[in-house]
């Protein structure tokens, strides 16, 4: 999900997107390594002691949260639902709990927030008596 995020952002020739979903990426995957490092919570299988929070779920979540805050829900919505998909596939699996996969997305979610601005368009319309202009935000 990540490579394809950021190919489409370079597809559509939105550098600064590109620029700032690479950053909040690297923010998240550092973070989440931090995190594993950091609180030593064993997997449900018991292999290790890094299973908070998920680095797959984390990864799946750093597109969504991008695609959210910087075009809105209603684009980002899809790939929650694939990023959500990633997650059950982890705790089906045993390598992660719920709580590892929510902790994820928390982290993923706050790197977006921080780092990437909404995308902002303006669209002009000529009518028969002047001229429209729409200045548009993406809502979160």
């Amino acid at each position: 999900m990540p490579l394809a995020t950021l190919g489409v952002e370079l597809w559509r020739g939105e550098s600064t997107g590109a620029k700032q979903f690479a950053l909040s990426f690297v923010v998240t995957v550092a973070s989440t390594e931090v995190l594993k490092r950091a609180t030593h919570v064993e997997r449900p299988d018991g292999t290790n002691d890094q299973s908070f929070p998920s680095g797959h779920a984390a990864r799946a979540f750093a597109s969504a949260t991008y695609v959210h805050r910087r075009y809105g829900l209603a684009d980002a919505w899809p790939l929650y639902a694939l990023a959500t998909y990633v997650g059950y596939t982890r705790v089906v699996s045993e390598r992660h709990r719920w709580a590892d996969v929510a902790g994820a997305a928390g982290v993923a979610a706050l790197s977006s927030w921080w780092l990437v601005d909404p995308k902002q368009s303006v669209s002009v319309a000529l009518a028969r008596h002047g001229v429209s202009v729409q200045w548009r935000t993406a809502l979160p």
